[in-house]
């Protein structure tokens, strides 16, 4: 039974390698379409866009924008929660960074994304297919289907453009989409409770202010986060 375990785990592990040397080696051009996807993928994105549907929502009275707002907030915080202690507590070198890795599979891998993958050490799960995913899937639950073709694309390209960068294995961006998807689908759950208590704040003037502090304090400590790992 342990012999069975033990070929199947090293199964999974020349598996895992062998689809970063595929995903890596398929033609590969720097671009400013590249640069926007990288862009896109990252917690500041994704942040922002908390701060785009409040004001958006506020500004033309659009309740479910400011549903999506606070929706989005808890599920990134609470991604962040998970994610960041796996990282600093796995220290999985990134592929880049894995000389012997790249002996192994007979090719030199470069850091293509310095910009998001400069903490060697810090490569499983995958930061941005967790936030691509749980930000996608929140959306996707406040619009509706519709909205799942125009965005959910994005998953499926940030779980290849990581290995494909050289800076995450695919089993990283993999269990950033299982990791994502488990808090998306908890906040879809816990939807009702989060969009009342946004109700009742909007309904007394002064708790308004504790809603815009909120954003505020996010968005501080989430870039004040984010700066610290880049």
């Amino acid at each position: 039974m342990k012999n069975a375990i033990r070929n199947a785990g090293s199964a999974l592990v020349r598996l895992d390698q062998n689809l970063l040397k595929w995903a890596y080696s398929c033609h590969y051009r720097k671009s400013h379409f590249l640069n926007i996807l990288v862009l896109i993928g990252d917690a500041p994105f994704w942040m922002l866009s908390v701060f785009f549907f409040a004001v958006v929502g506020e500004f033309y009275n659009k309740v479910a924008l400011e549903n999506i707002s606070i929706l989005l907030m808890f599920a990134l915080i609470t991604s962040n929660l998970l994610c960041n202690p796996l990282k600093r507590h796995l220290k999985r070198l990134r592929p880049y960074a894995d000389k012997n890795l790249q002996k192994l599979l007979g090719i030199q891998i470069s850091n293509r994304d310095p910009g998001s993958g400069s903490k060697v050490r810090e490569s499983f799960p995958s930061g941005h297919t967790i936030w691509t995913s749980v930000s996608v899937i929140v959306i996707c639950s406040q619009f509706g289907w519709p909205a799942v073709p125009l965005l959910g694309w994005l998953v499926v390209v940030m779980i290849f453009l990581r290995p494909h960068l050289g800076v995450h294995y695919p089993s990283d961006a993999l269990a950033g989409l299982a990791l994502g998807s488990t808090v998306g689908v908890l906040t879809i759950y816990l939807s009702p409770a989060l969009i009342d208590l946004l109700k009742y704040v909007k309904e007394h003037s002064l708790l308004i202010f504790v809603y815009w502090a909120c954003i505020g304090l996010f968005l501080f400590f989430g870039f004040k986060l984010w700066k610290h790992r880049t």
